[in-house]
């Protein structure tokens, strides 16, 4: 998720905090100090409900990481890597780097963030007794409280809530097909957020805007990622077994690293009108030299600098196997936000080029041939 920053390895597994994470943690807090607490806990100075405001803000969203532990963990058990897990505005999610395999699988994955959910309610049930000096077991019980509604709250059957990927693993076992069942867990997962968001419009009609906007905008993350998940499990269906060096393009105009940036300019940019070109030794790709790089050298050194001496090195370039499928091209460029990918063989030397439209042109043909 772009706008987050590292927080470290937990049980090997990338966690990260988006920065709405504080915007969250501030609305939550100011919620609990001024409303909440003094309520349920009356007796306190109003710095004592700050304090009670912000522990349980940020133990709240550890509840949540431990959530999201409860996926990756059983996910890992099934084979899947868990890419990171990041904390934001509407609380966490692990990114799961494949599909599960099976609906067994699926379900055990998406089943297990409830279920931790719901043991940590029960934990903090059980010792709020043990606990008794307040406001330390005021705090606790909040926790079981907002534990028990986490676990709840996920298992609404609406994709891509847990609740909504259990229905997806039901459907799955039925029918056979991910696509049909997702289908299906997205478009219920879609009318879900319709019934939060109109709810939410109910609230700010009647006058409690705070909770009416924080409903309208869950609806709307929720319908944005059924439509995102359903868009993304398509695309998978629909490149997975195409293997990059089926569709990339194997016609590429190279340049020698030894070339000035002016020979550079007038014997590849100006005629052939690309943007970019591969920096090769033979067959081996040492880097690529882009408009930006021969531009920003000044027009009287472009005779006697090199290509070499501009071009982005091979290490730092994103690259594709020949082998790798037509989606693991699609993640990359999705996730570096590029719209290419050079392609290399076995011993790294270069042997085509794979565009967005190289990916699309796929989807389009396999969508006509559906139809």
């Amino acid at each position: 998720m772009r706008g987050s920053f590292w927080l470290g390895h937990i049980l090997g597994i990338p966690v990260a905090i988006n920065y709405t994470w504080f915007f969250a943690i501030a609305l939550i807090a100011w919620s609990l100090a001024g409303s909440y607490y003094p309520q349920r806990a009356p007796g306190f100075d109003e710095s004592i409900y700050w304090t009670m405001g912000l522990a349980s803000a940020l133990l709240l969203f550890a509840s949540v990481l431990v959530h999201e532990f409860g996926h990756a963990l059983t996910a890992r058990r099934f084979g899947l890597e868990t890419k990171a897990i990041i904390l934001f505005l509407f609380g966490g999610v692990a990114q799961i780097a494949s599909e599960p395999s099976t609906p067994r699988a699926e379900f055990r994955v998406a089943i297990a963030g409830p279920l931790t959910s719901l043991a940590l309610a029960a934990a903090c049930r059980l010792i709020v007794p043990l606990l008794g000096a307040r406001p330390v077991g005021d705090i606790v019980s909040y926790l079981a409280v907002v534990n028990l509604l986490l676990g709840v709250f996920n298992l609404v059957p609406g994709f891509p809530l847990d609740g909504g990927r259990i229905l997806r693993a039901a459907l799955w076992a039925r029918s056979g097909s991910l696509e049909r069942a997702t289908r299906t867990a997205a478009r219920a997962g879609q009318l879900v957020a319709m019934l939060f968001i109109a709810g939410g419009m109910l609230y700010v009609f009647r006058g409690n805007i705070v909770a009416g906007v924080w409903l309208i905008l869950i609806g709307w993350f929720l319908d944005t990622g059924a439509q995102a998940s359903y868009q993304q499990v398509v695309v998978r269906h629909g490149l997975g077994d195409v293997r990059v060096g089926t569709i990339m393009s194997r016609d590429l105009h190279t340049i020698e690293p030894h070339l000035t940036v002016e020979r550079a300019i007038a014997e590849y940019f100006l005629p052939y009108k690309h943007n970019g070109f591969p920096v090769t030794l033979g067959d081996h790709l040492i880097g690529i030299i882009t408009m930006q790089d021969v531009t920003a050298v000044p027009g009287d050194r472009r005779g006697a600098v090199t290509v070499r001496d501009v071009m982005t090195p091979r290490e730092r370039l994103k690259t594709v196997s020949v082998n790798a499928s037509a989606y693991d091209a699609f993640a990359k460029m999705s996730q570096d936000h590029i719209g290419r990918l050079l392609v290399l063989d076995e011993q790294g030397n270069l042997v085509g080029i794979v565009t967005r439209s190289d990916l699309l042109h796929v989807l389009r043909l396999r969508a006509d041939a559906a139809a």
